[in-house]
């Protein structure tokens, strides 16, 4: 291909040029404009000189190839060039030219991209000498406590114009080596006819570090499915104006200015490929056609507000949205006759399942339970310290509970049971667990109710707290008057309440719908109340802890027994002074009293303190 092409150089060219650029014509920088038109040139060039050859390159339509210049890093980590002379040149002989659109930044060509404001993590990749992710991470995170948003005026070919606040935008050009190529979908080809600009608008420090770690994770961010922090504006050309001024890197050299006016020069290039730029697709779309896609970019007025304030820790949520949700909360706050009729329903199924010993009727009580709304309800009130949404909630819950344990006592006086089911035993005794449950059920039901797309999912939040059966299993107690029951199921209750309530209000703030000065005083008693419930729900923890590690140790299976094989199934460990060790014993023969002390001995070994020993004896045939 390029037996009879030229090579235009600089004066850093030395005498071992001639053993690998035999064919080419060796034309000096000051001599350029000699060349013909349609020619086949490579150039030994350094960046700054080839883009002031760009010009005349689309003017002559000269086929360009690059080589490795020390000079002309951004122009061979854009074509791909890699490798020694004497394999590019050979590779260049043999490979045909590509037409690719230019794209330049105040008249300069773009080799990769132009980096406007803070946006790091997007400078050029350089393919000769991959960052790590340390370095990566690193240059992102230079002074993450100063973020802030600037305004930029975007103007399109087509007279649109937008106001948006940005932390900073990225052009694109045509180049696959660099980290927007990397880690962005092909939705800007080199020959596409259109610039693509692509901002970068987190609303919190925690969105910007979701989008650093996004671009360091495999696979490509699609165009057609940004993120809500990126919007992407494509169009023949755009003109920038920062009314405060900003920094931008033109293929990572720092320029300031005020106004930037990029343009797509569509297929003005004959490139020739290096052997790393890999070969792309002809776009199928209108190149005249603009895309405006601005997510949840701040624009107009969103845009003004938030321009030159610091980012938030957490998203502060939009207006219509904090509307939206807070006035669907205060009508979840009232005990309306749906809600009271729903609660006698669903506790009488519960009180149902729980005395047929039935799992899934409980299961069937729990979805039916409108208990739900009135908690996220008070989460919102304790976020935003709301008095009139918590006296409402309260209210609520207050009448809720009172129509549970009155359904249950009643209930209680009438069946003619008074033993616990098995079913009722699993909600007198809580531990840290439940409330583990109960606050994972109050993220869960506060990001549900935030997300209007997946509010479905909250009967799944009421199966997994389970409010109604420990209310229906205290009023069951309250009505045969066993206080041990009641006080446990209660506190059952009590911490789901307040565990789904205090991780509510503090998945609201990181929402962005509360600040924290507001959310201070309720969160403080929410949490100083938890603190409170903790201490039961610790010992109970510790005892389960403490029974699970005797039951371990118990022997059990075939043991002999003074000469005699016997089989030990562990049936029960209750604790105490010391603890009670349950367990069946089958043998073929009858056993005595001597064999029960010889098992209460080996028992007794294996869990490394004194017991008392309950046996059941079982004679096998």
């Amino acid at each position: 291909m390029v037996d009879a092409g030229y090579l235009i150089h600089d004066s850093s060219l030395d005498e071992r040029a001639q053993t690998w650029g035999e064919g080419l014509q060796f034309v000096p920088w000051a001599e350029r404009e000699a060349l013909p038109q349609d020619a086949i040139v490579l150039l030994w060039l350094g960046d700054e000189q080839i883009r002031d050859l760009a010009p005349l390159v689309m003017e002559r339509n000269w086929a360009v190839g690059v080589l490795p210049h020390p000079d002309a890093h951004e122009a061979c980590v854009t074509l791909g060039v890699k490798g020694d002379m004497a394999t590019l040149v050979e590779h260049y002989r043999n490979c045909e030219p590509v037409q690719a659109d230019a794209l330049t930044c105040n008249g300069e060509l773009v080799f990769s991209s132009v980096v406007i404001g803070r946006v790091l993590s997007l400078r050029p990749w350089d393919i000769n000498s991959q960052h790590t992710a340390t370095s990566f991470f690193r240059g992102a995170l230079k002074g993450l406590g100063q973020l802030t948003l600037k305004p930029f005026r975007i103007t399109t070919a087509k007279e649109q114009e937008i106001n948006l606040a940005a932390l900073g935008l990225v052009a694109v050009s045509q180049t696959r080596s660099s980290m927007v190529g990397r880690r962005f979908e092909d939705g800007a080809g080199a020959s596409d006819g259109r610039a693509s600009l692509l901002a970068l608008a987190p609303r919190s420090i925690l969105s910007y570090l979701w989008f650093m770690l996004r671009l360091a994770l495999p696979g490509k961010v699609q165009f057609s499915r940004l993120p809500g922090y990126l919007g992407l504006i494509q169009s023949k050309s755009l003109h920038l104006d920062a009314p405060e001024g900003t920094e931008y890197l033109l293929d990572g050299k720092p320029v300031h200015g005020n106004d930037l006016e990029l343009c797509v020069h569509e297929k003005s290039l004959r490139v020739l490929p290096g052997p790393a730029m890999r070969p792309r697709e002809e776009p199928s779309g209108n190149s005249s056609r603009e895309v405006l896609r601005i997510n949840h970019v701040p624009v107009d007025d969103a845009a003004r507000a938030m321009q030159g304030k610091q980012l938030p820790m957490f998203n502060h949520a939009s207006e219509s949205e904090y509307r939206e949700l807070f006035t669907s909360l205060r009508e979840n706050a009232t005990a309306s006759s749906s809600f009271q009729v729903l609660m006698v329903l669903s506790v009488m199924l519960a009180l149902t399942g729980l005395y047929a010993n039935s799992a899934p009727v409980i299961i069937g009580a729990m979805i039916l339970a409108p208990l739900m709304a009135p908690i996220i309800s008070l989460a919102m009130g304790l976020a935003r310290s709301e008095a009139t949404l918590i006296r409402g909630s309260l209210r609520t819950l207050a009448i809720g509970v009172a129509w549970g344990l009155g359904c249950a006592i009643l209930l209680a006086w009438v069946m003619p049971f008074d033993i616990a089911t098995a079913e009722m035993q699993a909600r007198m005794s809580p531990t840290l667990l439940d409330l583990m449950i109960a606050v994972i059920s109050g993220i869960a039901g506060a990001y549900a109710h935030a997300k209007e797309e997946i509010a479905k999912s909250l009967a799944g939040v009421a199966i997994a707290v389970a409010l109604v059966p420990p209310l229906s299993v205290a009023g069951i107690g309250l009505g045969w008057g066993d206080w041990n029951m009641a006080s446990g199921a209660l506190l059952l209750l009590t911490t789901n309440l307040v565990g789904i309530a205090v991780a509510a209000s503090v998945t609201f703030l990181v929402l962005g719908f509360a600040p924290f000065e507001r959310a201070r005083k309720g969160l403080a008693a929410s949490l100083f109340l938890v603190a409170v419930i903790s201490v039961p729900l610790y010992v109970a923890f510790a005892h389960l802890v403490e029974r699970s590690s005797l039951e371990e140790r118990v022997p059990v299976g075939e043991l002999q027994l003074l000469g005699r094989k016997v089989h030990v199934v562990r049936d029960r460990v209750n604790l105490g002074d010391p603890p009670v060790i349950a367990v069946v014993v089958s043998s073929r023969e009858p056993l005595d009293s001597e064999h029960i002390d010889a098992l209460k001995e080996i028992v007794s070994r294996s869990v490394g303190q004194e017991i008392e020993l309950e046996a059941q004896l079982h004679i096998r045939r």
